[in-house]
């Protein structure tokens, strides 16, 4: 990544500080049950484009359910900071809280959704 490229997105409290190749085009809202609750919008960058300056060795993960991807949060402030595969092997992409990148809005970033939950929560279509 060349620095005039850079992109930061950063924890409330500073302790994760992960740089991007650039900022999203797209970001996702996921209904899933985890994503829901945790209310972030998901940026999806290949692993080779992100790097953490700090905090990227002493985040805590979060594994659920089926156990395939890692959710992981700053120990100190608690915000979510990424999500990734738990097979290191299927580590071609990760997700990074958009909410974490500055100057993200609805103007310049468009907002697809992710219909994990089917549910009918939030904007899930109606099922028959």
């Amino acid at each position: 990544m060349r620095p005039s490229e850079v992109t930061t997105a950063t924890c409330h409290c500073g302790d994760v500080v992960i740089h991007l190749a650039n900022k999203p085009g797209e970001v996702f809202e996921c209904n899933c049950s985890i994503c829901r609750k945790l209310g972030v919008l998901w940026a999806y960058y290949p692993c080779d484009d992100v790097t953490f300056s700090k905090g990227g060795d002493h985040t805590r993960a979060y594994v659920w359910n089926h156990r395939i991807i890692e959710f992981h949060r700053c120990p100190n402030c608690g915000c979510t900071t990424h999500r990734i595969a738990v097979d290191r092997t299927f580590r071609e992409k990760m997700g990074i809280n958009a909410r974490l990148i500055d100057g993200v809005t609805p103007d310049n970033t468009a907002l697809g959704h992710i219909n994990d939950g089917n549910l009918d929560w939030f904007w899930s279509p109606r099922h028959p």
